[in-house]
């Protein structure tokens, strides 16, 4: 085999050991272990979760249940971004930006999934969000879990927008 044959070969085997985060459908989702074997926790979906120590804003997240905080270090980064939930034709019609998300989110139908709602106050089991972010049980999201395109949000931010919820989802 040449030596270029060589070195794609080796880019190949190097590029499919990554970062695949896909979901067997089969696994229980029982959170104690990723579906790679790795060492990183995963959430309830089988996705690894980051590690929360090299972003100071999931150690932040742990004292937040208001939506203004929620806005500025969840929604707007992450989810708010060019070609998802901002700009004038967002991803399935949901606006996550500023000035935009709550009225967006609270009491709203899905535009994807039939008698969902995306956040029911006081009600995480009936808030389509805490699904579409592989929290809790329902209809999977039909382009996969949120956020699209990254790592899943760490526990810390999982918890703060769990922890609105249960709150009333207060403005």
């Amino acid at each position: 085999m040449s030596r270029l044959a060589l070195g794609v070969l080796s880019l190949l085997t190097i590029g499919a050991c990554g970062t695949d985060t896909a979901i067997d459908a089969d696994r229980s989702g029982d959170g104690d272990a990723p579906p790679d074997g790795s060492m990183m926790p995963a959430d309830g979906a089988g996705r690894p979760i980051p590690d929360a120590s090299l972003d100071p804003v999931c150690d932040q997240a742990k004292l937040h249940s208001d939506f203004a905080w929620l806005q500025a270090n969840v929604f707007t980064p992450s989810c708010a971004t060019a070609m998802c939930h901002s700009g004038t034709a967002p991803a399935v019609g949901l606006s996550l930006a500023a000035g935009a998300a709550y009225s967006n989110l609270v009491n709203k139908g899905t535009s994807t999934v039939t008698g969902w709602k995306r956040v029911v106050p006081r009600s995480i089991a009936q808030s389509y969000l805490v699904v579409a972010l592989g929290r809790t049980a329902g209809p999977a999201p039909r382009d996969g879990f949120m956020p699209l395109g990254a790592g899943p949000l760490c526990v810390g931010k999982l918890e703060a927008i769990e922890r609105w919820i249960t709150a009333g989802a207060p403005p």
